[in-house]
């Protein structure tokens, strides 16, 4: 008797709590369509609505421990949902009070210091349930250090503030939770979320794939082409390297493995290509958007920075791949596997309206924001003109729940890294960085760029790129200023080093993802991953000593650096495969890498140099290759 009532009791509940979770999804989702179409609220609101919101979503979604029952994980996750979203309406119900107070002077309430102590902690735990350990240790070591900072040794020291002035400004002021990384999730970010959610519910996704295969799939190596085209494609949507890895990864790795690919390099493609996404104009996920607000300049100009480094790496994955292929004599595949260009393009060109909408309405000097907003309206109203993309209740339904779910994972690790953001500012830490990088290089200005980059690969192990960048820019980008370096090549330098941390072993997020899928070594996909990448390793280096790079200078300039940058990167890729039109003789190997560099360097004399190295080599290698048809001809 029991048993049956059990049961039934035990199914109810989970379709209450599914209902709750569905009625959360839709309505963040909505209070954002909304805010995109008649504004937002005021900035602190708007931040901790979006925020607490998520963070009620995460704990009734993400489990306390994967290994227990849903009915165990229920009785820890709705007490701290529930308690998160106790927080959002004292906050809402003493907004007069909070932001119309002076900055430390005002006492605190008895509620606000165990509202303000809960919600660090409730912080905490969500980010390590939706990203891992990596981030809240990051943000509680942080934390300690700006209460206990005055008893570590020098050049460590730092002068600790009160609990209370810490506490308030973690709590009640814009500058660390509720800072601008919360600020750009809960405006700019959570939209463009959103506008993937509805691309992929209107079967974009599928097109993508398809798209990528009738353009690349029967060249040499196809199945991975179709990996680098797709993902970087789907990357301008997404701008989240783990995404993109198990939006496209699902298809194009087991479909790599089948045409003789090992696990580790199909695995390792698609993490790389999917990495890539996160750098691709005109959407490059979080931390582009977070990098325009720090500096105080427009998403545009970020985004014509981000371009030719952009394109850059994309030859680098796409030339290697290629190569890899020719080395291993992969073919493509067959004719009958792929979908014909023009019926394909056809089927799906809608897919591109809104994409070149959004262009369109950046150029036009639109926010961010309102962009994305225009994006997704054009993207719903072409899909319902198409039988194919035409979505009806449940699919909305789908796409506004699904952005709602992957919010969560944006919204609460970038409220982690404005733990560290608070400290930094709270303390004046981020000025003792200076000092410190300093006086570890001597003040020598390449070993402190090393120093930096290191830096930024420590602070992004195991967490995503928004929040390393986060971290990583208002610590270490400050120093690069502090140099003479010009702010946006600064932030740029910052911004691919926390990049490379998701290709990067020992922790590498996306060559996780990729492995995982493949079923390959975690550290060999990663090791892959990161040959197949390097030019991520390289480029920083080049357009801090030149920004030509970034699209500043003269137009002939900038067009002649990133040519022969172009070739240089193909150079590189070439002496790291070891192959060209034949296998390449090992000593000769070292001699493509310096004509590769020699051409990345944007320099006139740099570039003559690697041009001339790079062809004698190439006609070295071509001749070699001659005389093995001559010696060794084929049946």
């Amino acid at each position: 008797m029991p048993g049956p009532h059990g049961s039934g009791s035990l199914n109810t509940g989970e379709k209450i709590i599914k209902v709750i979770i569905g009625g959360i999804g839709v309505g963040i989702s909505l209070f954002h369509l909304y805010t995109g179409a008649f504004g937002t609220l005021e900035a602190y609101s708007q931040r901790f609505v979006h925020l607490l919101t998520l963070m009620t979503l995460a704990f009734l979604i993400y489990p306390t421990s994967k290994d227990w029952s849903s009915k165990k994980n229920n009785l820890v996750g709705i007490p701290l949902a529930v308690l998160c979203a106790i927080i959002e309406v004292y906050l809402f119900t003493n907004h007069q009070r909070i932001v119309g107070r002076e900055w430390y002077y005002g006492p605190m309430t008895l509620w606000d210091f165990v509202f303000g102590i809960a919600l660090m902690l409730l912080l905490l735990e969500a980010a390590r349930r939706v990203v891992g350990l990596a981030l809240p240790i990051i943000a509680t070591f942080f934390s300690f250090y700006a209460l206990l900072g005055s008893y570590f040794p020098y050049p460590f020291t730092i002068r600790a503030p009160s609990f209370q002035v810490f506490l308030d400004h973690m709590f009640l002021t814009p500058q660390a939770i509720f800072g601008i990384p919360t600020g750009v999730s809960a405006t700019f970010v959570f939209l463009f979320i959103l506008l993937g959610t509805f691309l992929e519910q209107t079967k974009g996704g599928q097109f993508i794939i398809d798209f990528s295969m009738s353009l690349v799939g029967r060249a040499t190596g196809g199945p991975a082409k179709v990996a680098v085209v797709a993902s970087s494609l789907f990357g301008t949507i997404s701008g989240h390297s783990v995404a993109n890895v198990y939006g496209t990864g699902t298809f194009t790795i087991p479909l790599m493995k089948k045409m003789g690919y090992k696990p580790e390099l199909a695995g390792a493609v698609e993490a790389a290509a999917s990495t890539g996404g996160q750098i691709m104009p005109p959407v490059m996920g979080a931390a582009a958007f977070i990098m325009a607000e720090i500096l105080g300049i427009s998403y545009l100009s970020v985004c014509v920075a981000a371009i030719f480094p952009a394109l850059l790496y994309y030859v680098a994955v796409f030339s290697a791949t290629h190569i890899e292929a020719l080395k291993q004599n992969l073919r493509g595949l067959n004719a009958e596997e792929v979908p014909p260009f023009f019926p394909t393009l056809k089927r799906g060109f809608h897919y591109f309206i809104p994409i070149v909408a959004l262009v369109v309405v950046l150029m036009m000097q639109y926010t961010p924001f309102r962009a994305a907003f225009i994006s997704i309206i054009i993207l719903i109203i072409t899909a319902e003109m198409r039988k194919i993309s035409r979505l009806n209740l449940k699919g909305f339904y789908e796409a506004m729940l699904g952005a709602a779910k992957n919010g969560c994972v944006i919204a609460v690790s970038c409220a982690c890294a404005g733990i560290v953001v608070g400290v930094l500012d709270v303390t004046g830490l981020g000025i003792r960085f200076v000092t410190i990088v300093t006086e570890l290089s001597g003040g020598i200005f390449p070993l402190a760029l090393v120093l930096v980059m290191i830096s930024c690969l420590i602070l992004g192990m195991g967490v995503p790129t928004a929040p390393a960048y986060i971290i990583a820019a208002m610590v270490a980008a400050p120093t690069l200023v502090h140099f003479g370096v010009h702010p946006i090549a600064a932030h740029m330098f910052v911004f691919y080093s926390a990049l490379l941390s998701a290709i990067t072993p020992p922790v590498a997020l996306a060559a996780y993802a990729g492995a995982a899928i493949a079923g390959a070594n975690v550290m060999k996909t990663g090791w892959h991953a990161c040959r197949l990448g390097f030019i991520t390793f390289i480029v920083p280096y080049m357009f801090i000593y030149n920004t030509a790079l970034l699209g500043m200078g003269s137009p002939t300039f900038v067009g002649w650096s990133f040519i022969t940058a172009a070739f240089g990167t193909v150079a590189v890729a070439t002496g790291l495969t070891g192959y060209l039109f034949t296998h390449i003789v090992m000593w000769r190997r070292p001699l493509y890498l310096i004509a590769g560099i020699l051409c990345l360097i944007p320099e006139t004399y740099t570039d003559t140099i690697g041009l001339i190295l790079a062809s004698i080599l190439i006609w070295l290698n071509y001749r070699k290759k001659k005389q093995e048809e001559v010696c060794f001809p084929t049946a």
